[in-house]
């Protein structure tokens, strides 16, 4: 296995890639007491529609990501959380756009078993017609009662409005009619597909000996047989530059209303890590003029425009990119407010000792990463994802100058945007 020692960060990370394919990382935290593993695979929910190498369509239901994370929890030998449960370990899993990630943590010092049970539940998928029907009840159930949360929602409304076919459309979890239909069949292929150990990456955060546990995912694996994997790739939409609501309004159970102004951007067309640094970029301008660094932040909050509520989003996909506001005051008010804040924002463009605030701000806040053993293994798995690592965003952090910034916001066409309210059903 390579060693990857960092002696700035003093952090140390050892790497091996099985002979399936399978990439395993130990990262090694000799002063930690508990120990925290990850197993994961960059199927998430935006991947449902695919290709294969000569172009044919390979397509599931949307949210079938979501959906077989939850049949993953069954086995043979009963329910998996209560197998861990029973070993002293707590394990859990979620689905995000980009990725499907299933941990467990312990506190100890003997984890061959939790470590196995973890790779062969997430590479063992047992289910059933029954089970599986059963299940479209419990997840159906779970989308309605997020639909009834007006925060949820507002975000959920927002993305419909951008977005005519792009799968941000959709919730993470589909939508009953997809949840229906998904079939054994399909969550059967879906997992020979997105969980072959080509696919997927294995992360321990552990002061156990880098040797022992890499041995152990070596020795589990070398028992399993595996089909060829099979090279998919992530279809192109042909996603319209326009918005697909300029205004939607929801009538809801809310005391005061909450509404969202988005900007439907075109994707960043670069490299994977130019593109992080323009979204990086975007959002040290934005933490500059709507956070409190703003001398006029805190006057708005006295004065009642807005309320803790109140946040952006920013986020450059590799086929999308957007830019979101939201905040409890009426759609019309906040698209005012934010038009009129972006005007100031380009009359007086942020100078340079609050860019280096901000750099400070969020390099502290990402170096402390690294005393947490969850957030070292999600970061390293989404930056792994992306063929990055952690240290480059260090570095982007750093490097990001003001021409970085500017060049950056003169690149964004906010002409497409759409606003969304959720208000009081009562009035």
């Amino acid at each position: 296995m390579r060693k990857s020692y960092n002696e700035r960060y003093d952090e140390t990370f050892y790497e091996k890639t099985l002979s399936n394919g399978l990439q395993v990382v130990v990262w090694h935290k000799p002063n930690f007491q508990n120990s925290h593993f990850l197993f994961a695979t960059p199927y998430g929910s935006l991947h449902f529609e695919e290709v294969d190498k000569e172009g044919n369509a390979i397509t599931f239901p949307s949210g079938i990501a979501h959906f077989l994370e939850h049949k993953m929890f069954e086995s043979e030998q009963g329910d998996v959380m209560e197998q861990f449960s029973k070993l002293g370990a707590n394990v859990n899993a979620f689905t995000s756009y980009n990725e499907t990630v299933y941990y467990f943590s312990t506190t100890s010092k003997d984890v061959k078993e939790e470590v196995n049970l973890l790779l062969d539940f997430v590479q063992d998928l047992h289910i059933s017609e029954e089970s599986v029907e059963k299940e479209k009840g419990i997840i159906i159930q779970e989308l309605n009662m997020y639909m009834q949360m007006p925060d949820t929602r507002l975000l959920f409304e927002s993305f419909k409005s951008m977005y005519h076919y792009h799968p941000l459309n959709m919730d993470i979890g589909g939508i009953a009619e997809t949840v229906s239909s998904t079939t054994v069949e399909d969550l059967r292929n879906c997992h020979a597909i997105h969980y072959h150990p080509k696919q997927m990456l294995f992360i321990a955060i552990t002061s156990l000996d880098p040797q022992e546990v890499m041995d152990m995912v070596k020795d589990n694996q070398s028992q399993k047989a595996f089909t060829k994997p099979m090279d998919v790739f992530t279809k192109d939409f042909k996603e319209p530059k326009e918005v697909c609501r300029k205004d939607f309004a929801l009538p809801m159970d809310v005391t005061c209303p909450k509404s969202s102004i988005a900007y439907k951007l075109q994707p960043y067309d670069g490299s994977t890590k130019d593109r992080v640094k323009a979204e990086w970029a975007i959002r040290f301008l934005l933490e500059s003029y709507f956070s409190n660094l703003n001398d006029d932040y805190q006057r708005w909050l006295d004065e009642g425009i807005i309320n803790d509520f109140f946040g952006y989003e920013i986020d450059f996909g590799k086929d999308y990119a957007f830019l979101l506001f939201y905040a409890e005051m009426e759609k019309d008010e906040l698209q005012l407010f934010i038009q009129r804040q972006l005007e100031i924002m380009n009359e007086t463009f942020m100078n340079e000792d609050i860019l280096e605030q901000i750099k400070r701000r969020y390099y502290g806040m990402y170096v402390r990463i690294f005393d947490n053993q969850e957030s070292i293994g999600i970061n390293y798995i989404r930056n792994a994802f992306l063929d990055m690592n952690m240290y480059d965003i260090l570095e982007i952090i750093e490097s990001i100058t003001l021409d970085d910034i500017l060049q950056a916001w003169k690149c964004l066409d906010l002409s497409n945007y759409c606003v969304t309210e959720i208000y009081n059903k009562n009035e």
